[in-house]
């Protein structure tokens, strides 16, 4: 069972009980209520025969008190039977049996008291007066007075008692009692709805997000770690799905590092392998080269490359790591931007030539220095120098120029190719996409990740890089880096 359905059947339970629990308390105290009410009205009907009966003693009438509970007896089905007993004699009205509720009073006669006056006058003085009032009875004689007081005979009580049907009685009471144990239930009925849709709510608002971190554990688990959970809280719940969010950013984040260094050794080592690529193709068509300074222009070019390929291997690391885009203080140096430019143009000169391809160099008079880290700014015009090459036709032209001034330098790697249309344009330093990779129905080889390497080396630096292009006529890509070093652990 699942546990929204557990938490929902709970939570019901216990407001149905709650609810219940209200409903019966209401139904007994109101029970008991009627009860005595009930209770009441039979004392107030038994007082009332208590009187009849004491007036029927006074007048000596006991046919008056039968006649009455005759009377009662047909107004009121309730009252089984009445029984009077008088000197030894019973008269019953009704039956009487077990199982009745009796009611029993007790009446004595009432009798006058007689007092006798006697007043003895000491002259000539008015007569000895005798007034009642409610206070009492008082005397006033002139001389002396003697009062005796003559007591009534005893005579015999009368019992009068009453038996009450319980069964008519408790029908009674539950015809009271049904109108309120119906809106009774109806209320309870309205609330326990209500609280079962609202412990419905309650289980869904709890295990909504542990359903959601369920179905996107399932998804991290057949290989999506671009999925996140909403966060609905700051409860454990909450803080449970922020963590579970941040467990698969730092997932995410790893297999791209571990992706970037995959691709970026491949592109990389791509570029000088080309290079090497060239001159053995050349060595291969032409022969080796004759001369002696050939020869080792040659060789030591070729060594370039592979030391070029075994730098790559060692800084993928660095490349990509939480530092890249600093780099590290140690390793800057004064990099002169001329000899950069001549070895890069001297890698890619076996390319150059077999397409036919003119590289220029468009250089100030003085030489341009940067005080940077030697290896980002190879990466960047290698990659920029190896995307003219790929996007210019045999027989065009890849010129390369730098711009020295007091705070940056700038330069620039232009070419004739195919250029770049305009919608491309935002999206052009993007991991692996690619502008224009077909030319009149050849496929352009590459990864789509050269500039994206270029714009991450840039920003390393502090600089800026933008392009201008005009489909057909080719592309200019211009880098502008600041003289002042780039503080470490800085964004560009």
């Amino acid at each position: 069972m699942r546990i929204r359905t557990k938490l929902s059947l709970l939570t019901a339970a216990l407001i149905a009980a709650v609810v219940l629990a209200l409903a019966g308390t209401v139904t007994v105290v109101q029970r008991r209520a009627l009860q005595d009410d009930c209770r009441r009205r039979l004392e107030t009907l038994m007082e009332g025969v208590e009187r009849i009966a004491q007036e029927s003693m006074d007048r000596r009438d006991r046919l008056m008190l039968v006649s009455y509970l005759m009377v009662l007896q047909k107004e009121h089905p309730e009252l089984a039977a009445a029984s009077v007993t008088s000197r030894g004699h019973t008269s019953v009205i009704g039956a009487e049996r077990p199982g009745l509720l009796y009611l029993a009073r007790t009446v004595s006669p009432r009798r006058p008291v007689t007092y006798t006056v006697t007043a003895y006058p000491a002259g000539p003085g008015p007569a000895a007066t005798v007034a009642v009032s409610a206070a009492g009875l008082s005397l006033t004689a002139a001389g002396d007075a003697t009062v005796a007081v003559a007591e009534p005979a005893a005579s015999e009580s009368l019992a009068v008692r009453l038996g009450f049907d319980n069964g008519i009685l408790d029908a009674e009471l539950a015809r009271a009692l049904r109108p309120l144990l119906r809106r009774t239930l109806q209320v309870a009925g309205v609330f326990l709805v209500l609280g079962m849709l609202g412990a419905a709510s309650l289980a869904k608002l709890l295990t909504g997000p542990l359903t959601a971190l369920s179905a996107a554990v399932v998804s991290v688990g057949k290989g999506d770690l671009g999925v996140s959970v909403p966060v609905s809280g700051r409860d454990e719940v909450g803080l449970l799905a922020a963590r579970f969010n941040q467990m698969t950013a730092g997932l995410k984040e790893l297999m791209d590092f571990r992706e970037d260094i995959l691709h970026t050794l491949t592109h990389e080592l791509n570029t000088p392998l080309g290079g090497l690529k060239g001159y053995l193709e050349l060595w291969q068509e032409k022969g080796i080269p004759a001369g002696k300074a050939e020869q080792g222009e040659v060789i030591e070019t070729m060594l370039a490359a592979v030391l070029r390929m075994e730098n790559s291997l060692g800084s993928a690391l660095r490349l990509f790591g939480p530092d890249a885009a600093a780099g590290s203080p140690a390793a800057r140096r004064v990099v002169g931007l001329h000899d950069l430019f001549n070895e890069v143009t001297t890698l890619f000169a076996p390319l150059a030539r077999s397409k036919r391809i003119a590289v220029v160099l468009d250089t100030p008079q003085g030489m341009a220095y940067l005080y940077a880290e030697e290896e980002p700014l190879r990466r960047i015009v290698t990659n920029l120098v190896s995307n003219a090459l790929k996007y210019t036709s045999s027989g065009g032209a890849v010129r390369l120029g730098i711009e020295d001034s007091a705070e940056r330098v700038a330069f620039w790697v232009s070419d004739t190719g195919c250029g770049i249309p305009a919608g491309d344009l935002p999206d052009l330093f993007t991991k692996f996409y690619r502008a224009g990779s077909r030319r009149a129905g050849e496929r352009i080889p590459g990864s789509g990740l050269g500039l994206a390497i270029a714009k991450k080396a840039v920003d390393g630096l502090g600089g800026s890089i933008a392009v201008t292009s005009t489909p057909g006529q080719g592309s200019t890509f211009r880098v502008t880096i600041p003289k002042t070093p780039h503080p470490v652990g800085g964004a560009a």
